[in-house]
């Protein structure tokens, strides 16, 4: 009656041996029978603090097949599918019930329990591969749960900004006591406890390589909206950050086993957008200089040599070297040559206001060119002390040369 499920205990009821020649339509590829028990047709089963016997009805028996990767509860002598199936990752405990006239076997996972009574098979012998070889299983299903956890922090890690190479440490360790699992137990599956943290090796491979890329991919559309707002200080630190991301995907690639597909297209874009950015950002500024050089007007230099300062000295602070590409000594040689141009505008335009304050026929408006001309020379001087190898003693003089020409103008006599 029961011909498919019986002749996988071959033997009878005196031999733990089984044989899944006949139960292809309830293994999986590859899954290797272990131990079979049978009896006449119940299965105890508790889910969710509720328990259920499950019968099989009629002659039909009820079956118990232990498998090198699950635990399964079968009705009848035809079964396509099994009633209630364990994957050795998730069992938790399993113990056998003795009493005086038979022994029961019971396996549980986090919020299932079955209890079985076998008539025929070694009890005994079934409940040690389960307890043994599902404690590797699940042990190592543990480690490897933690070993995505630290994927994912990474991943967070990296959005953010942080670095995130401390949770990739963390992942190996977990697979570290994976593998440990694997060979523990002589008996269990080796080769396909190996593939299942293979698996998740990839996982951390391609996680360690997208992150990057996606770190680099936002900080090179910040970049671009910033320096469209004109917001240079934001947008010289991203493309550091940006460079810096892609520099790490690079190196990432050449160091995982695993690496995904397009990811090496996808570096070379960024690589390339990353670039045509900096080099366009240096180009502006390189325009505006030109710019300051050519202006026949005082205050459109100033503006023209203000805004490359502002470029130069932004990426200056956010640490280029080697960017766009530019040397942070070369960079630095551009900015002491943009502000030596700045200061000489400054200092021009000043005079000219001065050279108006003294031509003028009306005293106050004398005054208001002189204000101006004094408001001038003081931002050269606050300029040139920032900044090595300017002296603001000249714009300091000229200031005092300037207040002294603006207070005659308003009839202001010392001690008056």
């Amino acid at each position: 009656m029961f011909d498919r499920v019986n002749d996988a205990i071959s033997g009878g009821s005196e031999s733990s041996d089984a044989d899944a020649e006949h139960l292809d339509d309830l293994l999986r590829d590859g899954e290797e029978l272990k131990h079979a028990l049978a009896n006449g047709g119940t299965i105890e089963h508790t889910k969710d603090g509720r328990t259920t016997t499950i019968e099989s009805g009629g002659d039909h028996g009820a079956f118990m097949l232990v498998t090198d990767e699950r635990v399964l509860w079968v009705l009848g002598d035809q079964p396509d599918e099994a009633e209630i199936a364990f994957e050795m990752t998730a069992l938790q405990t399993s113990h056998v019930r003795k009493g005086l006239l038979n022994s029961k076997i019971e396996v549980q996972t986090y919020d299932e329990t079955v209890v079985f009574d076998p008539d025929e098979g070694d009890v005994e012998a079934a409940e040690d591969y389960i307890d043994k070889v599902g404690s590797s299983w699940s042990e190592m299903s543990a480690a490897l749960a933690q070993a995505r956890d630290a994927i994912a922090a990474f991943e967070d890690a990296c959005e953010r900004g942080e670095n995130p190479d401390q949770h990739a440490l963390s992942a190996r360790s977990q697979f570290s006591q994976a593998r440990r699992c694997a060979t523990r137990e002589d008996r269990a599956p080796e080769e396909k406890i190996r593939a299942e943290i293979d698996t998740v090796v990839e996982e951390l491979d391609h996680a360690r390589v997208n992150a990057w890329l996606d770190r680099a991919e936002a900080a090179i559309e910040t970049v671009e909206t910033a320096l469209d707002e004109e917001r240079y200080g934001d947008a010289c630190g991203e493309y550091v950050d940006a460079a810096e991301a892609l520099e790490e995907a690079r190196d990432t690639i050449g160091d995982v086993d695993r690496v995904p597909v397009g990811a090496q297209k996808r570096l070379d874009s960024l690589d390339d957008d990353l670039r045509t950015a900096g080099e366009a950002f240096l180009d502006d500024a390189a325009g505006r200089c030109e710019t300051a050089l050519s202006a026949e007007d005082a205050t459109v230099a100033v503006d023209a040599w203000e805004d490359a300062f502002e470029r130069y000295s932004a990426a200056a602070d956010a640490g280029w070297n080697g960017h766009a590409p530019v040397s942070e000594g070369a960079l630095e040689y551009q900015l002491a040559w943009v502000t030596a141009g700045l200061l000489d505008a400054m200092s021009a335009h000043a005079e000219s206001l001065e050279r108006d304050g003294d031509d003028a026929e009306d005293d106050d408006e004398a005054g208001d060119y002189y204000e101006d001309a004094e408001e001038w020379f003081e931002r050269a001087s606050e300029l040139a002390t920032d900044h090595e190898h300017h002296a603001p003693d000249d714009y300091e003089d000229a200031v005092d040369r300037v207040e002294e020409k603006r207070l005659e103008s308003a009839g202001w006599e010392f001690g008056g």
